[in-house]
Formats: structure tokens, sequence, C-alpha cells
């Protein structure tokens, strides 16, 4: 069911709009009853940090800049070992690994944070529940009958306003402010692992490889590459999808969150010269929770069991046990 993403990371195809967070003060002007579309697109960096933590992306940085230092990573007098060069001198001060965490627990629940920050524990069921529903929508819609599909477009709509609306909630604040430096940190970091000169120098072809391939060499470590660059990929669109599509999930429920054609027809905002990070098509999100669901692993018999659980509201959601992982 999963397709495949392109080698380039969505975050490191870099231009200043990558993550359009917008601009401080305007939230009133950006709010559409309780979900304020601004906060979602702050969670972008956000969610995309969180996986790069978990694959141990800002270690492998931190741990070249050191090699670089040290001299044991000699570099000529290209672009790369001057962006070394300025990580190592500070030109800004960095959030240090516990100030992310904190981030990580206030927007997605991670467990790590400082433990007075309000964590957002509905974060993952909703999350699971909102990929799955979307997931099996897409599948029936395109090989059922209506009479005999299991998932309704009302589901949907529900599914994507909890999780929209929790997303709104955990988005404000700290996660809101940190968003600009998560912003620039992830960019920083992706920019050097693109650098041809450290691909070449670790045999990689991709920054996720120089991920892996300096994780394994120092630490011994054997990460999944492949399942954080999709699962990070993924997460950007679905969550940029639900900030741009803050008025239809606010219709009644007898609304159709989603446009059937462009589904059918596999219309893609590339296919418009567009950017899916910063407009996703209806398809692009199925294609995103369709390959966030394969990567993770989710079998039919959990989609259905997620599927058929009872619909709850935001406010009506019981705390969760922390989660290993970011959704």
């Amino acid at each position: 069911m999963a397709t495949k993403l392109k080698n380039k990371s969505s975050v490191a195809d870099t231009d200043n709009d990558q993550f359009a967070i917008g601009a401080q003060g305007s939230l009133s002007d950006d709010a559409t009853g309780d979900i304020v579309a601004a906060n979602l697109r702050a969670l972008q960096p956000v969610y995309f940090a969180a996986i790069l933590e978990e694959a141990k992306g800002f270690d492998v940085v931190e741990r070249l800049v050191t090699m670089f230092a040290g001299g044991t990573l000699p570099l000529g007098h290209e672009r790369t070992g001057a962006m070394l060069y300025k990580y190592w001198k500070g030109d800004y001060k960095r959030l240090t690994a516990e100030q992310r965490r904190a981030v990580y627990a206030r927007a997605f629940g991670l467990p790590g944070g400082d433990a007075s920050v309000m964590a957002n524990r509905e974060f993952n069921e909703l999350w699971m529940r909102f990929v799955s529903i979307v997931g099996m929508y897409s599948a029936e819609l395109q090989s059922m009958p209506p009479e005999e599909r299991s998932i309704s477009p009302e589901e949907v709509l529900i599914s994507g306003r909890d999780l929209a609306l929790n997303l709104s909630m955990y988005g404000d604040g700290l996660a809101w402010f940190a968003a600009s430096d998560f912003k620039a940190e992830v960019q920083q970091a992706m920019e050097l692992l693109y650098s041809a000169e450290l691909q070449i120098a670790f045999g990689a072809k991709t920054p996720w490889e120089v991920i892996y391939n300096v994780a394994a060499s120092e630490w011994g470590a054997a990460l999944n590459i492949s399942r954080a660059h999709i699962r990070a990929d993924s997460g950007v669109i679905i969550i940029r999808w639900l900030a741009n599509r803050r008025a239809r999930l606010l219709r009644p429920r007898s609304a159709n969150i989603l446009k059937h054609e462009d589904i059918c027809e596999e219309r893609t905002a590339a296919s418009q010269n567009k950017n899916p990070t910063l407009y996703p098509t209806d398809f692009d999100l199925v294609k995103a929770c369709e390959q966030w669901l394969g990567v993770t692993g989710t079998q039919e018999v959990e989609l259905n069991s997620m599927a058929e659980a009872p619909v709850l509201s935001q406010k009506t959601l019981a705390p969760q046990e922390k989660q290993d992982q970011v959704a």
C-alpha cells in the first residue's frame, strides 16, 4: 500500500517558506473556531525534528562537528568546511537537547521532557486513528461500492477535526515560540547532511544514509533510517493538510472532507508544480497516511480496531500513557 518517497527530504528542499509558520501577532486573524492553522504549521518543523532526534540526526551533526574540529574529518576550503566551522563557532544560540525534548513532550507527548511541562498525552491515539481511517477510507473508495464500505466520510471528518483541535491547542505557547528555532536548526542540519563532500566521505547517497553510516561507525548503532525518513516526510504533509483544511474540518458532520476525484485521479501537488509540504492535495494526504502506516508496520486488523473505536471529542479524551516515540 505504501508508495516510495523521493530521496530528497521534504524539509531539506529549503526555501524560506518551507515551513511557513506565520508572523507572530496574527493568530487571531488566522483562527477559525478552535482550530488555529498557524499553530499547526508551527508544529511541522517540530514534528520533523522529533523524528530526526529519534534517528540520532542531531547527535550525528554534533559528532561531525567534533570530528571536523579535531582534525579527523579533513575537508577542503569548500562550503562543507565553512558550514561545519559556522556550526562549531555557534553563530546563534541553539536549543539544547533538554529544551528540544521539552517541546516534543508538550507538542506530541514524548517522554524525556521537563516534568513540569503539560505533555500532549492524547496525540498518539488521535494521530493513529486519523491516519488509519484515511488509509482505509481511500482503499475502500477505490475498491468497493458505497454500500459495502465500512468507513464513512463523517468518520474521516471527525477524526481529522479531533486531531486538528489537539494540535491547535498544543501548538500554542512553548511550541509556537520554539517553532522558528526548530525550523532553522532542522534546515541547518539537513543542509549539512546533504553535502556531497560528507556523503562521499561516508559512502552515502542521501542525508539519511550519512546519519546511518556515522551512527554505525561511531556508536555501533543500527538505525532504521528508511522508517525515520518516511515518517518525517509523511508526518509533515499530514500536519500541513490539516492546517490548510481547517475550514473543511469545521463543516457539519455530513460534509465530505475528501475530494474523491483527487484521490481516484491521483492528483498531487507536484503535478501542479507545488510543494506538498505547503499545498498538499487530498491524494497527497492519502499517500502520506499510507506511507506512514506502511513503515510503522500497522496491520489491517489494527486498522480495523482503531477505525471501530468510539469517536471521542477533544474535551472528553482520557489521558494516555507516555509513548516511547512520536507517532
